[in-house]
């Protein structure tokens, strides 16, 4: 069932403020890396049909700027 537009900028704030502080300070980044990507795909998932690409968008900005997401990138 899809979210609504308010439940869908909730759940994307929170997903994006657990990716940097995580529920907890002993998960490390690549746990961190990989629960945001999951559920970052749920959200877009059941985002309303207009807002998915917005989504998708977002997520990858947000990976694009995230420090933890760039403490994992191996350079080539």
């Amino acid at each position: 069932m899809p979210l609504s537009i308010r439940r869908a900028k909730a759940r994307a704030a929170e997903l994006r403020d657990a990716l940097e502080i995580g529920e907890t300070w002993d998960a490390s980044d690549t746990e961190r890396a990989f629960n945001f990507k999951k559920r970052w795909d749920d959200l877009v998932a059941q985002a309303p049909r207009g807002t998915r690409k917005h989504y998708e968008m977002l997520g990858a900005l947000i990976a694009e700027e995230s420090p933890t997401l760039k403490r994992l990138v191996w350079p080539t």
